[in-house]
């Protein structure tokens, strides 16, 4: 396309380099400040929502109570076990937190309080007004749906990797949330004592039964063994021995002793014998034979034998004393001897009966042997009986005793945790948080403005900035001119808008005024081929500005001292014309078609010094005639005439004959309204002037709101309007 101007300058130029960054925040806060407006109408519906629901939503308040589990369980009375008591594990915690927060505390919870009774855990109530006797499935229904509310509420939790558990519960009514949360811990508590004591309970009982079964085995067992005992007379004299084994120990004791005595006995027997046989006189025997008669015989034959022979020394034979003398020691020897013979008659009976004696020992021994013999056969047997009976003891001893251990623990079950504190009536309710909602208000204004922001965006066809003019139709953007009333000179008077070419001749030192000045510099600095410069002015569409920026235009251009034309080609809405002359005798049309000469249709504007060739109102033209070879001869006169000349034409879009006035022209300036005009119009309206090979010198943004570009146009001159609003007046 040729749309530049002879020698167009590259657009990368005057194009400053962005980062490639992956999310253009500056972009972003563009789009932001672009729409300000809408943003801080949703934000503010966002924030006045959430405040809406924040007031509406009643207060809800949380209670927490806190139990702990007992690392090793403490035993009142001491239970006598192998196996040690398992501690208190990480599992052993998380299965207490699931176990609080089990349907079936819950449910004990809702009876202990009696919550089917409340409102708000039986919403029937509202309905019926408690009113009316219930069915035992109704009041099933009511429990579970309590038991529901309330475990949607409850919350227990495990603090961090200690044996402590939080149990908490929020609800609208502080004290109910506070007898909640202990009544959990409470139930949870008395459960584990009750199962301790149902333990303890059924362990006694089956310990009874079964004690009531050992004790009759056991004395099943003890009878057999006695009868046993008794039908084979195996009685124990000790714990070593039995009583047969006692006698045969005695009796082999006797028997020693008899035999000792048997051989004394004839002992004594054979030596008196030996003594006798060997005519010992009985004085000799009394040696060998311990006696005390002999002894006291003995005694008085020594006395006799003396007396003899003291007297048989002194008489003789026959002298009586020496004769009575030997007469007792006569009578003294028969008396021994008489004695000595009952003596050895004595050692053989004593001889005799030790004799008998043994015999009757030994065979008291034999027959004790064969008993006890019998004896051993019989006590295997018996063993084994009391083997059984000793089992049967020890078992019902056992049970006997873990049933006195179940008895004794009646009373002292222990629930292996225990409570830490209480749930206080809390004071201030957790819900609604207001940091919360304050949080939600702000995301809610975010994402509400960023819908808003997006929408508008994805909306919004028109183009704001030079710089997006130049990226999106791919042409020079020649400046950009301000709406009248966006200036802050005329905000402040509050006046009616003013009619733009009078208020650029009201205020010279304008930023309106500037604006048509620098784009004048623009165009008759742009190199050509003609010293005079004929600018077609247009646009895509009707209302962009397009008849007030062509008479501005002129009007800077004849202030600076430029002779200037201005002609209305429009011949549809003849709109200069009716601006600018109140009343026209000749115009463009008779010029055209020679009923005039050009001086005759030429009026000069006194005020600000532009020459105008306008249309005779309602004149009808040919719709060929503005690019006829008629309009290309006057645009040849004009060039003698003037220095520079401005075509008010139609729009491309509506009108054709705007093709052909772009085509005779030097250059084309292209009007699009700021932030109306669709880009893609514009961009269509382009490429039919390039096929007509207009000489496009680049695109004005008209009626451009300064305040708010200066907010939103980044990357534009615009917006550093506020720091240099100072040098307009």
């Amino acid at each position: 396309m040729n749309r530049m101007s002879e020698t167009p300058l590259p657009l990368d130029r005057f194009v400053v380099e962005e980062g490639n960054e992956l999310i253009d925040l500056r972009a972003i806060g563009r789009a932001f400040r672009k729409h300000i407006v809408p943003v801080i109408l949703v934000s503010a519906l966002a924030m006045i929502g959430t405040a809406t629901v924040y007031f509406m939503t009643p207060p809800s308040y949380l209670a927490t109570a806190t139990m702990v589990v007992e690392r090793q369980a403490e035993e009142v009375v001491p239970v006598n076990s192998d196996t040690p008591a398992l501690t208190t594990d990480s599992p052993t915690v998380d299965t207490t937190v699931e176990i609080l927060q089990s349907p079936f505390i819950a449910g004990r919870v809702v009876d202990a309080l009696k919550l089917t009774e409340e409102p708000e855990f039986n919403p029937a109530l509202l309905k019926t007004n408690g009113q009316g006797p219930q069915t035992s499935e109704q009041q099933q229904a009511a429990r579970d749906r309590a038991i529901r509310i309330l475990g949607g509420s409850l919350t227990v939790q495990r603090e961090g990797v200690s044996y402590a558990i939080a149990v908490r519960y929020e609800s609208e009514d502080p004290k109910m949330a506070a007898n909640i949360a202990n009544a959990t811990i409470d139930e949870y508590l008395l459960t584990r004592v009750e199962g301790e004591q149902g333990s303890t309970q059924r362990s006694a009982d089956l310990l009874e039964t079964r004690l009531e079964e050992l004790r009759g085995e056991v004395l099943a067992a003890e009878a057999q063994v006695a009868r046993y005992r008794s039908d084979e007379g195996l009685f124990a004299a000790t714990d070593v021995s039995s009583i047969t084994q006692q006698e045969l120990s005695v009796l082999n004791t006797q028997l020693a002793e008899a035999r000792a005595a048997e051989a004394a006995a004839n002992a004594r027997l054979s030596t008196a014998r030996a003594q006798m046989s060997q005519g010992l006189s009985g004085e000799s025997l009394g040696a060998a034979l311990e006696s005390e008669v002999v002894g006291a015989l003995r005694a008085q034959r020594s006395v006799a034998s003396a007396e003899v022979a003291n007297l048989s020394t002194r008489y003789g034979q026959r002298h009586p004393s020496l004769i009575k003398a030997q007469s007792q020691l006569a009578d003294i020897d028969t008396q021994i001897a008489a004695e000595v013979g009952r003596i050895v008659s004595s050692l053989k009976t004593e001889a005799s009966a030790a004799s008998g004696r043994t015999s009757s020992i030994a065979s008291s021994i034999a027959g004790l042997q064969n008993r006890l013999a019998v004896d051993s056969d019989a006590s295997v047997r018996l063993s084994e009986l009391e083997r059984n009976a000793a089992s049967a003891r020890e078992l019902y001893q056992g049970f006997l005793d873990r049933y006195k251990e179940s008895v004794a623990r009646q009373g002292t079950e222990s629930s292996g945790a225990k409570e830490v504190s209480r749930a206080a009536i809390p004071v201030l309710p957790v819900s609604p948080n207001p940091l919360l909602y304050i949080t939600l208000a702000l995301v809610a204004a975010g994402a509400s403005s960023t819908a808003v922001v997006a929408g508008r965006e994805f909306l919004e066809n028109g183009l704001r900035t030079a710089e997006a003019v130049e990226k999106r139709l791919k042409i020079n953007a020649l400046g950009s001119i301000p709406e009248i009333n966006s200036l802050p000179e005329v905000k402040k008077s509050g006046d009616p808008k003013p009619w733009p070419p009078q208020f650029l001749i009201d205020h010279p030192k304008s930023a309106f005024a500037e604006a048509f000045r620098a784009l004048k510099t623009t165009l008759a600095m742009a190199p050509g081929r003609h010293k005079t410069k004929i600018i077609s002015v247009t646009s895509a569409l009707p209302g962009e500005g397009k008849t007030s920026s062509a008479i501005c235009l002129a009007g800077a251009a004849a202030r600076s001292g430029i002779r200037t034309l201005l002609v209305d080609c429009d011949s549809r809405r003849q709109a200069s014309s009716r601006s600018l002359a109140k009343s026209i005798t000749y115009g463009l049309t008779d010029v055209l078609n020679g009923e005039a000469a050009l001086s005759q249709a030429v009026v000069h504007d006194k005020d600000s010094g532009v020459y105008f060739l306008g249309q005779k109102p309602d004149e009808d033209t040919p719709f060929d005639l503005m690019g006829s070879e008629a309009m290309s001869d006057l645009l040849k006169e004009l060039r003698g005439q003037f220095q520079f000349v401005v075509l008010d034409t139609a729009p491309v879009l509506p009108v054709a004959e705007s093709r052909m006035l772009a085509a005779l022209a030097d250059m084309v300036v292209f009007l699009v309204q700021w932030k109306k005009t669709p880009a893609k119009a514009a961009e269509i309206a382009l490429h039919q002037l390039d096929d007509v090979g207009a000489n496009v010198s680049g695109v004005v943004l008209s009626r451009v709101d300064v305040i708010e570009q200066a907010r939103t146009g980044f990357g534009d001159a615009g917006l550093y309007f506020k720091r240099y609003k100072e040098y307009y007046a």
